[in-house]
C-alpha cells in the first residue's frame, strides 16, 4: 500500500481484507517495521514490542505465577515431610510393641 501510493480503501479492495484491518497493519508497520506485523497470537506481545508499563506488568505476572509454584512446591514438600514422620513413628511403634 506504502509502495504503491494506494489508499486505504483501494488497499483493502485489491488485497479483499477489510479497512480496519488495512489501517491497524499500516499503523503497525510504521510504529515497528516488518517486526510489527509477525503473527504473535498467544504467545503474547514480544518485548521490543512493548512499553515500559507492558513489560513491567509481565515480569510482574511471570513472578506472581514463580511464586505461587513455588509455594505449591513447598507445601508438598512439608505434606511429604508430615507423612514421611508419621510412616516413622508408627514403624518404631510397631517395634516396640513387639
Amino acid at each position: 500500500m506504502i509502495e504503491n501510493k494506494l489508499t486505504y480503501t483501494e488497499a483493502a479492495e485489491k488485497h479483499q481484507v477489510s479497512y480496519n484491518n488495512i489501517y491497524s497493519w499500516v499503523n503497525k508497520y510504521k510504529k515497528h517495521g516488518p517486526k510489527g506485523l509477525e503473527d504473535n497470537r498467544g504467545r503474547g506481545k514480544p518485548s521490543e514490542l512493548q512499553t515500559e508499563e507492558e513489560r513491567l506488568d509481565a515480569e510482574i505476572e511471570a513472578l506472581k505465577a514463580r511464586n505461587k509454584w513455588l509455594e505449591m512446591e513447598n507445601d508438598a514438600l512439608k505434606k511429604r515431610r508430615k507423612i514421611t514422620g508419621s510412616l516413622k513413628s508408627q514403624e518404631l511403634d510397631k517395634k516396640q510393641n513387639t
